[in-house]
């Protein structure tokens, strides 16, 4: 195993000797630890774990809404000492507003913008059409499938243009066939926009089948103990890509860094 290691190109987001200590009326944990990362732009990071490890907080702390107890986020060169508006993210809870249509809930960040109503209207519309959604703006949540669902938070994220999609185990609660193919859609979109992507998931086989990079974390505190290129062909499609020797490889490699990790029985 090796530590995580920066990139040659310039980081666009940036984590030097972080240390992340939450605290409450009866006792308090360090979540992370020593931990320094550097994501060139462009890059699509996965990051696995153990549950309770501190994935999501990495997250949380790229977006701005928590602060490092020790040592420093930074965003294009610059420390982030607020909201992240250049992010967007995406969790595992849609969280779509019910008395909302597809087109409201997509559109509710740019009319919090003030944009004029033809800027958010051409917008909203070619963000629906990029993920699969044409024809449905009038729908309400409750009447959509758990995929679509999860393709109207996609857009709801896309559709203010973020630098940077943030994903908190986006796919976690979806069967196996349409994980599959909104992993796909994700690569696509990623393909198109060009955006930087940090990807937390507990699936290894999401991790590779998706990611430039995958990083192991440890048990908590967490810091990083693999940090693996993943050489797949691109573009690179998600289910073949599982039939790959080097996707055998790699599973195996980052198995061996994470089972001990697993096994100490960090709780959840």
């Amino acid at each position: 195993m090796h530590e995580a290691t920066p990139d040659s190109t310039p980081a666009l987001i940036e984590f030097t000797d972080i240390a992340m200590t939450f605290r409450d009326t009866k006792r308090s944990f360090r979540a992370i630890d020593k931990l320094s990362l550097a994501i060139p732009r462009g890059q699509f990071c996965c990051v696995v774990g153990p549950s309770g490890c501190g994935k999501s907080t990495l997250l949380n702390l790229a977006a701005g809404l928590l602060q490092p107890t020790r040592g420093r986020v930074c965003y294009d060169g610059k420390p982030v000492v607020g909201v992240n508006t250049r992010v967007g993210y995406v969790t595992q809870k849609d969280n779509l507003l019910p008395w909302r249509t597809v087109r409201a809930n997509v559109n509710l960040a740019l009319e919090l913008r003030a944009l004029g109503k033809a800027e958010i209207s051409r917008r909203t519309d070619e963000v629906l059409e990029l993920v699969g959604l044409t024809g449905f703006g009038d729908v309400y949540p409750s009447q959509l499938s758990g995929g679509m669902r999860k393709r109207v938070t996609l857009a709801r994220t896309l559709v203010y243009e973020p630098e940077v999609i943030l994903a908190d185990e986006p796919f976690g609660a979806l069967d196996s066939q349409l994980r599959t193919v909104l992993q796909g859609e994700l690569l696509d979109i990623r393909a198109r926009t060009n955006a930087t992507v940090l990807f937390i998931t507990h699936d290894l086989g999401e991790a590779i089948a998706l990611g430039d990079r995958v990083l192991v974390m440890s048990a908590r505190p967490s810091r990083v103990l693999l940090d693996e290129p993943v050489n797949l062909p691109t573009p690179r499609d998600v289910f073949s890509a599982r039939f790959d020797p080097e996707y055998a490889r790699l599973h195996e490699t980052l198995w061996a860094a994470l089972s001990p990790e697993v096994e100490s029985g960090v709780p959840t």
